[in-house]
Protein backbone atom coordinates (compact mmCIF):
# COMPACT_ATOMS: atom_id res chain seq x y z
CA UNK A 1 0.00 0.00 0.00
CA UNK A 2 1.21 3.45 -0.74
CA UNK A 3 1.31 6.17 1.53
CA UNK A 4 0.85 9.04 -1.24
CA UNK A 5 -2.75 9.26 -0.62
CA UNK A 6 -2.64 9.72 2.63
CA UNK A 7 -0.06 12.40 2.39
CA UNK A 8 -2.11 13.94 -0.18
CA UNK A 9 -5.65 13.25 2.18
CA UNK A 10 -3.79 15.10 5.07
CA UNK A 11 -2.68 18.35 2.74
CA UNK A 12 -6.62 18.64 2.83
CA UNK A 13 -7.41 18.13 6.62
CA UNK A 14 -8.50 20.79 9.06
CA UNK A 15 -7.89 20.87 13.00
CA UNK A 16 -10.89 19.25 13.64
CA UNK A 17 -10.81 16.94 10.70
CA UNK A 18 -7.49 15.28 13.06
CA UNK A 19 -9.13 16.14 15.99
CA UNK A 20 -12.41 13.39 15.23
CA UNK A 21 -9.63 11.12 13.64
CA UNK A 22 -8.00 11.18 17.24
CA UNK A 23 -11.03 10.92 18.88
CA UNK A 24 -11.60 7.51 16.65
CA UNK A 25 -7.77 6.36 17.30
CA UNK A 26 -8.64 6.59 21.30
CA UNK A 27 -11.86 4.82 21.23
CA UNK A 28 -10.96 1.93 19.16
CA UNK A 29 -8.73 1.14 22.43
CA UNK A 30 -11.33 -0.79 24.02
CA UNK A 31 -14.35 -0.60 21.02
CA UNK A 32 -14.08 -2.25 17.58
CA UNK A 33 -16.21 0.13 16.38
CA UNK A 34 -17.00 3.61 17.64
CA UNK A 35 -20.05 5.00 17.59
CA UNK A 36 -20.64 8.79 17.00
CA UNK A 37 -21.67 9.50 20.28
CA UNK A 38 -18.70 8.71 21.64
CA UNK A 39 -16.13 10.23 18.75
CA UNK A 40 -18.23 13.22 19.86
CA UNK A 41 -17.84 12.95 23.63
CA UNK A 42 -13.85 12.20 23.22
CA UNK A 43 -13.39 15.21 20.57
CA UNK A 44 -15.63 17.79 22.32
CA UNK A 45 -17.50 18.58 19.45
CA UNK A 46 -21.15 18.58 18.10
CA UNK A 47 -22.41 16.03 17.16
CA UNK A 48 -24.13 17.57 14.02
CA UNK A 49 -21.13 18.82 13.32
CA UNK A 50 -18.82 15.61 13.73
CA UNK A 51 -21.40 13.71 11.42
CA UNK A 52 -20.51 16.19 8.54
CA UNK A 53 -16.73 15.85 9.91
CA UNK A 54 -16.96 12.09 9.13
CA UNK A 55 -19.16 12.00 6.06
CA UNK A 56 -15.89 13.58 4.33
CA UNK A 57 -13.90 11.22 6.08
CA UNK A 58 -15.24 8.36 5.10
CA UNK A 59 -15.45 9.87 1.69
CA UNK A 60 -11.30 10.40 1.44
CA UNK A 61 -11.30 6.59 3.31
CA UNK A 62 -9.80 7.86 5.98
CA UNK A 63 -12.47 5.84 8.53
CA UNK A 64 -14.58 3.05 8.15
CA UNK A 65 -18.59 2.56 8.25
CA UNK A 66 -19.88 -0.11 9.91
CA UNK A 67 -23.75 -0.13 10.26
CA UNK A 68 -26.04 -2.12 12.42
CA UNK A 69 -27.54 -2.09 15.66
CA UNK A 70 -25.36 1.41 15.25
CA UNK A 71 -23.41 3.26 13.23
CA UNK A 72 -20.08 3.03 14.23
CA UNK A 73 -16.36 3.92 12.66
CA UNK A 74 -13.02 2.98 12.61
CA UNK A 75 -9.42 4.30 11.19
CA UNK A 76 -8.38 2.82 8.03
CA UNK A 77 -4.59 2.37 7.33
CA UNK A 78 -4.75 5.58 5.17
CA UNK A 79 -5.93 7.66 8.48
CA UNK A 80 -3.73 6.15 10.49
CA UNK A 81 -0.86 7.43 8.12
CA UNK A 82 -2.48 10.81 8.45
CA UNK A 83 -2.45 10.69 12.22
CA UNK A 84 1.35 9.48 12.27
CA UNK A 85 2.93 12.22 9.01
CA UNK A 86 0.54 14.91 10.88
CA UNK A 87 2.65 14.60 14.22
CA UNK A 88 6.00 13.72 12.59
CA UNK A 89 5.78 16.74 9.80
CA UNK A 90 4.22 19.33 13.06
CA UNK A 91 7.86 17.82 14.47
CA UNK A 92 10.40 18.80 11.43
CA UNK A 93 11.07 15.33 11.40
CA UNK A 94 9.88 14.56 7.69
CA UNK A 95 8.50 17.93 5.43
CA UNK A 96 8.54 14.95 2.56
CA UNK A 97 8.14 11.58 1.66
CA UNK A 98 8.63 9.56 -2.03
CA UNK A 99 4.78 8.02 -3.52
CA UNK A 100 6.19 4.86 -4.09
CA UNK A 101 8.29 2.82 -1.25
CA UNK A 102 11.88 2.20 -1.91
CA UNK A 103 11.65 -1.50 0.36
CA UNK A 104 8.71 -3.21 1.17
CA UNK A 105 8.23 -6.33 3.43
CA UNK A 106 5.37 -8.89 4.74
CA UNK A 107 4.56 -6.45 7.36
CA UNK A 108 6.13 -3.08 6.25
CA UNK A 109 7.01 -0.52 3.77
CA UNK A 110 10.04 1.86 3.76
CA UNK A 111 10.02 5.18 2.05
CA UNK A 112 12.59 8.37 1.53
CA UNK A 113 11.84 10.70 3.83
CA UNK A 114 13.18 14.36 3.93
CA UNK A 115 13.77 16.21 7.35
CA UNK A 116 13.57 19.96 7.80
CA UNK A 117 17.24 20.06 8.14
CA UNK A 118 17.12 18.56 4.37
CA UNK A 119 18.44 14.96 5.42
CA UNK A 120 17.37 12.03 3.67
CA UNK A 121 16.11 9.41 5.90
CA UNK A 122 14.38 6.25 5.84
CA UNK A 123 10.26 6.26 6.49
CA UNK A 124 9.53 2.53 7.94
CA UNK A 125 5.71 2.10 8.00
CA UNK A 126 4.66 -1.21 9.89
CA UNK A 127 1.86 -2.75 9.14
CA UNK A 128 1.88 -5.69 12.00
CA UNK A 129 -1.06 -8.65 11.23
CA UNK A 130 -1.72 -7.71 7.74
CA UNK A 131 -1.10 -10.88 6.40
CA UNK A 132 -2.39 -12.60 8.76
CA UNK A 133 -3.67 -10.97 11.96
CA UNK A 134 -4.73 -13.91 14.06
CA UNK A 135 -1.33 -15.56 13.45
CA UNK A 136 0.25 -11.90 14.91
CA UNK A 137 -1.45 -12.34 17.54
CA UNK A 138 -0.39 -15.93 18.54
CA UNK A 139 3.14 -15.21 17.99
CA UNK A 140 3.61 -11.10 19.07
CA UNK A 141 5.23 -11.89 22.33
CA UNK A 142 4.38 -8.11 23.23
CA UNK A 143 0.81 -8.51 22.86
CA UNK A 144 -0.04 -11.90 24.47
CA UNK A 145 -0.94 -10.09 27.97
CA UNK A 146 -3.54 -7.59 25.77
CA UNK A 147 -7.36 -8.56 26.32
CA UNK A 148 -8.49 -6.07 23.41
CA UNK A 149 -6.10 -5.13 20.70
CA UNK A 150 -6.55 -4.21 16.79
CA UNK A 151 -4.28 -3.86 13.58
CA UNK A 152 -3.53 -0.30 14.51
CA UNK A 153 -2.19 -1.55 18.22
CA UNK A 154 -0.50 -4.51 17.03
CA UNK A 155 1.56 -2.18 14.65
CA UNK A 156 1.82 1.16 17.00
CA UNK A 157 3.90 -1.72 19.34
CA UNK A 158 6.36 -2.93 16.47
CA UNK A 159 7.31 0.63 15.65
CA UNK A 160 7.77 1.50 19.25
CA UNK A 161 9.63 -1.98 20.26
CA UNK A 162 12.11 -1.58 17.17
CA UNK A 163 12.83 2.60 17.71
CA UNK A 164 13.62 1.31 21.61
CA UNK A 165 15.84 -1.49 20.34
CA UNK A 166 17.58 1.10 18.11
CA UNK A 167 18.07 3.31 20.68
CA UNK A 168 19.71 0.93 22.35
CA UNK A 169 22.21 -0.60 20.18
CA UNK A 170 22.34 2.99 18.33
CA UNK A 171 23.76 4.01 21.63
CA UNK A 172 26.37 1.04 21.93
CA UNK A 173 27.51 1.34 18.61
CA UNK A 174 25.83 -1.38 16.81
CA UNK A 175 25.78 -1.08 13.45
CA UNK A 176 22.06 -0.30 13.05
CA UNK A 177 20.60 2.99 11.36
CA UNK A 178 20.91 5.94 13.31
CA UNK A 179 16.77 6.43 15.27
CA UNK A 180 15.52 10.03 14.13
CA UNK A 181 12.01 10.02 15.43
CA UNK A 182 9.00 7.91 15.78
CA UNK A 183 4.89 8.22 15.66
CA UNK A 184 2.65 5.89 15.99
CA UNK A 185 2.94 2.80 13.55
CA UNK A 186 5.87 5.17 11.74
CA UNK A 187 9.58 5.07 12.61
CA UNK A 188 12.18 7.51 11.27
CA UNK A 189 15.73 6.30 10.58
CA UNK A 190 18.87 6.95 8.81
CA UNK A 191 18.81 5.70 5.03
CA UNK A 192 21.67 3.41 4.69
CA UNK A 193 22.14 3.02 0.68
CA UNK A 194 23.00 -0.57 0.05
CA UNK A 195 22.14 -3.94 -1.07
CA UNK A 196 20.16 -6.49 0.88
CA UNK A 197 22.63 -9.28 1.41
CA UNK A 198 19.87 -11.42 -0.04
CA UNK A 199 20.81 -10.26 -3.05
CA UNK A 200 24.41 -12.20 -2.65
CA UNK A 201 26.52 -8.62 -3.74
CA UNK A 202 29.78 -10.00 -5.27
CA UNK A 203 31.71 -9.84 -1.73
CA UNK A 204 35.77 -9.35 -1.74
CA UNK A 205 35.60 -11.56 1.06
CA UNK A 206 32.37 -13.35 2.14
CA UNK A 207 34.09 -14.47 4.99
CA UNK A 208 34.91 -10.91 6.56
CA UNK A 209 31.63 -10.06 5.99
CA UNK A 210 29.99 -12.79 7.72
CA UNK A 211 32.49 -12.34 10.92
CA UNK A 212 30.99 -8.73 10.46
CA UNK A 213 28.41 -9.81 10.46
CA UNK A 214 28.14 -12.18 14.10
CA UNK A 215 30.52 -9.51 15.95
CA UNK A 216 27.62 -7.07 16.15
CA UNK A 217 25.00 -9.71 16.76
CA UNK A 218 27.47 -10.38 19.68
CA UNK A 219 27.55 -6.89 20.42
CA UNK A 220 24.10 -6.11 20.06
CA UNK A 221 23.50 -8.67 23.33
CA UNK A 222 26.07 -7.61 25.06
CA UNK A 223 23.89 -4.66 24.99
CA UNK A 224 20.64 -6.44 25.81
CA UNK A 225 19.42 -7.30 22.25
CA UNK A 226 18.86 -10.09 20.58
CA UNK A 227 17.03 -9.35 16.93
CA UNK A 228 15.20 -12.67 17.09
CA UNK A 229 14.30 -12.86 13.00
CA UNK A 230 17.83 -12.35 11.66
CA UNK A 231 18.07 -13.98 8.28
CA UNK A 232 19.80 -12.49 4.65
CA UNK A 233 16.82 -9.95 4.34
CA UNK A 234 17.15 -7.90 7.23
CA UNK A 235 21.09 -7.14 6.49
CA UNK A 236 22.18 -4.10 4.55
CA UNK A 237 25.41 -4.74 2.59
CA UNK A 238 27.43 -1.06 1.49
CA UNK A 239 29.39 0.03 -1.16
CA UNK A 240 32.10 -0.40 1.20
CA UNK A 241 31.19 -3.94 2.68
CA UNK A 242 30.32 -2.51 5.78
CA UNK A 243 26.88 -3.90 7.16
CA UNK A 244 23.89 -2.55 8.84
CA UNK A 245 21.51 -4.83 10.71
CA UNK A 246 17.65 -3.76 9.90
CA UNK A 247 13.82 -4.80 10.95
CA UNK A 248 14.37 -4.91 15.18
CA UNK A 249 10.48 -5.18 16.06
CA UNK A 250 10.47 -8.35 17.54
CA UNK A 251 13.89 -8.77 19.42
CA UNK A 252 14.07 -9.87 22.88
CA UNK A 253 16.01 -8.93 26.04
CA UNK A 254 19.08 -10.68 26.42
CA UNK A 255 17.92 -11.53 29.75
CA UNK A 256 14.51 -13.62 28.07
CA UNK A 257 14.22 -17.17 29.16
CA UNK A 258 14.50 -18.42 25.50
CA UNK A 259 17.14 -15.46 24.65
CA UNK A 260 19.67 -18.27 23.68
CA UNK A 261 17.98 -20.09 21.34
CA UNK A 262 17.06 -16.90 19.54
CA UNK A 263 20.76 -16.08 19.32
CA UNK A 264 21.53 -19.29 18.23
CA UNK A 265 18.40 -19.53 15.21
CA UNK A 266 19.93 -15.69 14.39
CA UNK A 267 23.50 -17.22 14.49
CA UNK A 268 22.90 -20.31 12.28
CA UNK A 269 20.09 -18.55 9.89
CA UNK A 270 23.51 -16.04 8.88
CA UNK A 271 25.96 -19.27 8.72
CA UNK A 272 23.54 -20.98 6.57
CA UNK A 273 23.44 -18.50 4.31
CA UNK A 274 26.98 -17.49 3.61
CA UNK A 275 27.67 -21.79 2.90
CA UNK A 276 24.81 -21.41 1.01
CA UNK A 277 25.06 -18.76 -1.17
CA UNK A 278 29.01 -17.76 -0.78
CA UNK A 279 29.87 -21.62 -1.43
CA UNK A 280 31.82 -21.19 2.01
CA UNK A 281 32.98 -24.56 4.19
CA UNK A 282 32.07 -22.97 7.57
CA UNK A 283 32.14 -25.25 11.30
CA UNK A 284 28.99 -24.08 12.33
CA UNK A 285 28.86 -25.45 15.50
CA UNK A 286 32.35 -23.82 16.01
CA UNK A 287 31.15 -20.87 15.16
CA UNK A 288 28.38 -21.22 17.85
CA UNK A 289 30.16 -22.05 20.38
CA UNK A 290 33.06 -19.56 20.34
CA UNK A 291 30.18 -16.70 20.35
CA UNK A 292 27.85 -18.54 23.40
CA UNK A 293 31.74 -19.21 25.31
CA UNK A 294 32.25 -15.46 24.78
CA UNK A 295 29.03 -14.84 26.39
CA UNK A 296 29.03 -17.12 29.33
CA UNK A 297 25.98 -18.94 27.72
CA UNK A 298 25.45 -22.87 26.73
CA UNK A 299 25.34 -23.81 23.52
Amino acid sequence: MSVRFSAWSLKGLTGDDLRVLTSIERGMINHEYVDVELIASISGLAKDYVEVVLKKLNKLGLVQRYRGSFTGYILTSRGYDCLAFNALVKRGTIVAISETPVGEGKESEVYLGKTSGERIVAVKVHRAGRTSFRGAKRVRGYVADKRHFSWLYLSRLAARNEYEALKILWRERVAVPEPVDWNRHVVVTEYVEGVELSEVPPLSEPILTLEKILAEVEKAYKAGVVHGDLNEYNVIVTKDEDIKLLDWPQWVSSAHPNAAFYLKRDIENIVNFFTRKYGLRLNKELYLSNIFTRLGLVA
